[in-house]
């Protein structure tokens, strides 16, 4: 025990020396030298000595640091928490350690013993509150690039805090600067996920400041580049920040802008060419529309609605009795979003569609999607059977929905605007309630929940350039296309990463 003996003697003479201990440079450098040879017990003394001394010999700070970290690698725990524990007091001789330190307890969070993580995660509490911004700029780097383990206990412990600011960051509610970078932090962090990451970001961001988070989704959204049909990549992005953005916005917050930019895109909503794209577009027309809209709005998309319905319809609508044989397929999923924008622009536009030219294009156009909606109703709900599993009721029960909404936006449009329905646009998650009232048949009080997760539940993913799952009707009556969306509300996209 020569050695300890001999660490105790060197200790006493850096701590008598008190603010001139930077003048007995050989005792410490002696204590540095120890870990890399030293036995359990003095490299237990070391750990705490070293940090002790630190400020004193700036000279010093390299070798000091890494002898520190060597001994955060110990085998032995007691060696190895204990230099756990001595790592933030580097940083208070030193602030511009911080970043540094920070990324290193970062890599230090997947560590198996469960103390040995509550001692990593209190170390980088204090650093928090030393540095704020130096101590999440370390982490995020680890989350960003770090190995695969590394990442996941990194990104969980940054989301713990920032779930929770009020108690983990009290000073923020007065400031504007920290909430600022704090968002631009979980931006980047979302670029590396898919869209289920960047939605649970965004909301985080969103109870730190709602304000600011509305600004950089608006800044994502790019309204101010001209609408590319041939740009894929482009009409993901956009389809996947929209809904956030109406999600985020308020009253203060109208979407004229957002409007504005679908009046540019559907004079060349034909050149889009993959359907899904096409349907990602239109459900986010429907979604921008059931925000309130002024005239001026209105007026900003209204002819390109109205071009774009009638262009899913055959040039010759049959009529009634010449529906039975070779009837034509109609695409229910695209004409539920445009029906639905029709509805809602004509509500504060309703001389539009009263001019003659459009009512006799317009009425026998109506008049056949609501009776094909209420056929096709009444087929899909004796196709239901107690052999279904749960995800092919699941999307029996979305076409149902989608199916009436066609219906009674019809007999909206028809009405002259006295009868106005409540609708829950099919792919939201709000319209398994409605269609279990309507259509009782579909769910039965032993069959699954509806809501049970599955290809088409709101829980699954469709990967970029993914093909989606679609109902296959019964053969004959108005469509062979029923399908053509997945029903999601959160409707992945794929990885995020623009």
């Amino acid at each position: 025990m020569e050695g300890v003996e001999s660490l105790y003697k060197k200790f006493g003479v850096l701590a008598d020396a008190k603010d001139k201990a930077g003048e007995f440079e050989d005792e410490y450098l002696a204590i540095l030298s120890t870990i890399k040879n030293g036995s359990g017990a003095e490299k237990r003394l070391c750990a705490s000595f070293v940090p002790r001394f630190f400020k004193s010999f700036p000279n010093h700070q390299d070798a000091a640091f890494n002898a520190q970290l060597d001994l955060c690698e110990e085998a032995e725990a007691v060696i190895r928490r204990e230099a756990i524990k001595g790592l933030p007091d580097l940083c208070k001789a030193d602030s511009k350690l911080i970043g540094r330190m920070a990324n290193v307890l970062a890599q230090l969070l997947p560590i198996e013993s469960h103390l040995d993580q509550t001692i990593v995660k209190h170390c980088l509490a204090q650093l928090l509150k030393q540095e704020t911004r130096a101590t999440i700029s370390g982490i995020v780097d680890q989350v960003i690039d770090g190995k695969e383990e590394v990442k996941l206990a990194a990104r969980k412990f940054i989301l713990e805090r920032l779930t929770d600011c009020d108690k983990y960051f009290p000073n923020l509610s007065g400031n504007d600067e920290l909430k600022s970078f704090l968002i631009e932090q979980l931006d980047y962090i979302s670029r590396d996920g898919d869209y289920k990451d960047f939605v649970e970001l965004m909301a985080i961001a969103s109870c730190i400041d709602r304000k600011k988070t509305l600004k950089l989704l608006n800044k994502l959204l790019e309204l101010e580049k001209p609408f590319d049909p041939t740009n894929e990549e482009g009409i993901e992005k956009f389809s996947m920040v929209l809904p956030l953005v109406l999600k985020y916005h308020n009253k203060s917050n109208n979407t004229s802008n957002i409007l504005k930019y679908f009046g540019s895109v559907l004079p060349v909503f034909s050149q889009v060419e993959k359907p899904d794209h096409q349907l990602l577009l239109l459900q986010g027309l429907a979604e921008t529309l059931q925000s309130s809209v002024t005239e001026e709005d209105a007026v900003l998309c209204i002819d390109g609605i109205y071009a774009l319905f009638l262009s899913f319809f055959p040039d010759n609508v049959p009529v009634e009795e010449d529906e039975v044989e070779n009837p034509p397929s109609l695409n229910f999923s695209a004409l539920e979003c445009l029906s639905f924008a029709l509805f809602r622009v004509a509500l504060v536009v309703p001389s539009f569609l009263k001019e003659e030219d459009r009512l006799s294009d317009c009425t026998g156009k109506i008049s056949y999607l609501q009776r094909a909606s209420t056929s096709y109703m009444k087929r899909l709900r004796r196709s239901a059977v107690k052999e279904d599993s749960p995800e092919q009721l699941t999307l029996k029960t979305r076409v149902v929905k989608m199916l009436w909404n066609c219906k009674e936006l019809c007999k909206a449009l028809a009405s002259d605007n006295s009868y106005t329905p409540d609708i829950t646009l099919s792919w939201k998650k709000e319209y398994t309630t409605v269609t279990n009232r309507l259509y009782p048949t579909l769910v039965s009080d032993k069959r699954p929940s509806t809501r049970t997760a599955g290809p088409l539940s709101p829980t699954a993913k469709r990967r970029k350039g993914g093909t989606q799952q679609v109902y296959t009707p019964p053969k004959g009556t108005y469509s062979a296309n029923i399908g053509g969306s997945n029903g999601h509300d959160d409707r992945d996209r794929g990885n995020r990463r623009y």
